[in-house]
């Protein structure tokens, strides 16, 4: 069987970028620290390669929803 980004809990940088709608490029410049006012993203470094747990990136979403909220409400 081979395995999906609907089978697996582990994304790739690329399945990662599909599922939050932004380029690679983007994605990689928020796991390295480069956009300002986004909090860190949980990844997993093997050597070059940079993956996702999907429910650390889930989380992760509904920390910034929660965060965009807050400032819309104050």
């Amino acid at each position: 069987m081979i395995e999906t980004l609907e089978t697996t809990g582990i994304l790739t940088v690329k399945e990662a970028a599909l599922m939050l709608r932004c380029s690679k490029a983007h994605l990689c410049n928020v796991v390295n620290g480069k956009v300002a006012g986004v909090p860190h993203l949980p990844a997993v470094r093997i050597g070059r390669r940079v993956l996702f747990r999907r429910d650390s990136l889930e989380q992760w979403l509904r920390e910034i929803e929660g965060r965009v909220e807050r400032r819309a409400a104050g």
